[in-house]
């Protein structure tokens, strides 16, 4: 029998769209509209199950309340009310009235909250990376508007994306308006939702026809490794650059002129860096020239928009004095074009921001994508919440908020989990992803759910640090997913975000036991489950692996199974891809 929901509104006709939609995913409902409906009237207050039962739900805001995109939820047995603080507020409300229901086949019982919530960091990005042929790039434009509703609800009031000036050789390239096309898209999208967006610029970021003698020194990295040297990075104190890079960076703000941007994002690394002597040292001497020019215009063509200082791998691997320098120039007011800083390395927070003041509001860029093991989708899901929770703890403090980066689905639950420490900086990651494997799998599977994820995240640090897996572990960890698959509904067991994480530990269970099988042992030997390639993959000749494998990729939108275009984030299946 369906649901009968009797809902007023308020008026908030997208709210009440996106509510309907996500209740209608997963349960038989029917649904009322009724402008003024007396929420009293409807239902048993001491009754449990709500199927065949009426549920009023009525949508209000409260501007009288101080707190920006803040929420409540009242009510109890067949009569609830959603408030926020203004139209975000009431969209993250909607969000907590559906992650933390009791739901079943057929129905659910709503939770209130303990008066208002109120989020503790005001900047919570997500970061879809929209090329390189990952999920974002490859997946129909629905599915990627569907997962930044999805996001809107958990939580996040921002999206990221930029163009991959990296690949680019023109302004002409095919690529560049196919680029500049999605993102408008999800930009769009955003702005409806009340979202902010935000651009990144790589300001020494050169297309592949830049003339090579604008090349910039790549000694601030010797060997490539720490910060990368991908792309055409060139030397900003040769005559003629500031002048290119200002015609290439213009030229892709250009584009969202009618939409808007409120951040600018300045990247120094990866793409990005010149060790030469009248740029070293790179984060506070030749960047920050190129950022300066860069503020400029972006205030002139967005004249509110506020610039992020990136400081990704400053003075790794060794101390340049990239962030010393930077400090003082900031002390010294010398700055005052920067509006916030964001921080982070490869491995634990850098202890220079932990150890000096803070200057400008400092917002965190969580790596979940590729922490080791490689390739960084190829597994499956990739849970890592005691590591995070880790490295949030240390950094909490200096925090204004964060930026996860995303190269797919695979990093899900992790991106969940930074938008829950976002709200609540002493949330703890176990009440996070219960709330999240609840609502995802089931209230009855929930605290397996966590434990799967805990086994998932033992080896994928064991071996990712050089150290021989807990084989036990695994096994568990296989059991286990097999176990909660049994006991989920079929719906909830076909969902990519169960699958995901079910492939995962079914292929582990699987890789380890073959490790062990064939007396593997060492640091060489663990090269192979450290990075998998066609040749070495030892699960090559395992039919129900690479079955797990083709079915990732599928869920990927790898769609021509000849593809390699990207090979840091697609399962290998043996004979089909070609890197």
């Amino acid at each position: 029998m369906a649901v009968k929901m009797i809902i007023d509104d308020g008026g908030f006709g997208s709210h009440l769209r996106l509510l309907e939609e996500r209740i209608a995913e997963r349960i038989d409902a029917k649904f009322e509209h009724l402008a003024g409906v007396d929420a009293a009237r409807c239902g048993d207050a001491s009754r449990d199950d709500l199927a065949g039962e009426a549920l009023s739900l009525r949508l209000m805001e409260d501007r009288t309340f101080a707190g920006a995109e803040s929420y409540r939820i009242d009510g109890s047995g067949f009569s609830w009310t959603i408030c926020g603080s203004d139209e975000l507020g009431l969209y993250y409300g909607i969000g907590k009235f559906l992650h933390s229901a009791l739901w079943n086949e057929e129905g659910f019982v709503p939770q209130p909250t303990d008066g208002w919530v109120i989020p503790d960091c005001d900047f919570r990005c997500i970061y879809f990376s929209v090329h390189f042929h990952n999920w974002y790039h490859e997946a129909p434009i629905r599915e990627v508007e569907d997962y930044l509703k999805d996001m809107l609800l958990y939580g996040y009031n921002a999206i990221e994306c930029i163009v991959p000036i990296v690949q680019l050789s023109s302004f002409e390239d095919p690529m560049f308006r196919d680029s500049v096309e999605k993102v408008r898209t999800i930009f769009s999208l955003a702005k409806k939702l009340g979202m902010k967006v935000l651009f990144s610029v790589v300001p020494n970021q050169g297309m592949v026809t830049a003339p090579h003698e604008w090349d910039a020194d790549l000694s601030y990295d010797r060997e490539g490794i720490y910060r990368g040297w991908l792309g055409r990075n060139l030397c900003p104190s040769k005559p003629g650059v500031i002048e290119y890079q200002r015609g290439i960076w213009l030229g892709a703000m250009e584009q969202f002129l009618d939409i808007g941007l409120d951040y600018m994002i300045a990247w120094p690394y990866d793409e990005g860096g010149c060790g030469c002597g009248k740029c070293a040292p790179w984060g506070a001497g030749g960047f920050e020239k190129l950022c300066r020019v860069l503020s400029r215009d972006l205030k002139r063509l967005y004249p509110g928009a506020k610039l992020i200082y990136s400081t990704w791998t400053f003075d790794v691997p060794d101390d340049q004095c990239e962030y010393s320098t930077l400090y003082r120039r900031l002390a010294d007011g010398d700055m005052d074009y920067v509006d916030y800083l964001m921080t982070d390395a490869h491995g634990d927070y850098p202890r220079y921001v932990l150890e000096h003041p803070v200057i400008k509001p400092i917002v965190y860029f969580p790596e979940i994508s590729m922490w080791k093991l490689y390739p960084w989708g190829g597994l499956g899901a990739t849970p890592l919440p005691r590591r995070y929770e880790a490295i949030w703890d240390s950094a909490k403090a200096v925090l204004s908020g964060g930026m996860p980066y995303s190269e797919g689905l695979y990093e899900d639950i992790s991106k969940i989990q930074f938008i829950g420490y976002y709200w609540n900086k002493d949330a703890r990651y176990t009440d996070i992803l219960r709330e999240y494997a609840a609502y995802e799998f089931g209230n009855d599977v929930a605290d397996d759910a966590v434990r799967l994820m805990e086994l998932i995240e033992l080896n994928h640090v064991r071996v990712a640090q050089v150290q021989e897996p807990d084989f036990d572990a695994a096994e568990r960890a296989g059991e286990l997913a097999f176990s909660i698959d049994g006991r989920m509904s079929e719906k909830r067991r076909r969902s990519w975000r169960w699958r995901i994480l079910y492939i995962r530990a079914a292929i582990d269970a699987r890789r380890y036991a073959r490790y062990r099988q064939l007396g593997m042992h060492g640091e060489k030997d663990l090269h192979v489950l450290r990075h998998e390639t066609e040749e070495e993959q030892i699960l090559r000749d395992d039919p129900e692996a690479q079955a797990l494998y083709q079915e990732l990729r599928d869920i990927y939108h790898c769609l021509d199974h000849s593809n390699g275009k990207n090979m840091w984030t697609l399962p290998i299946v043996q004979g089909r891809m070609r890197i």
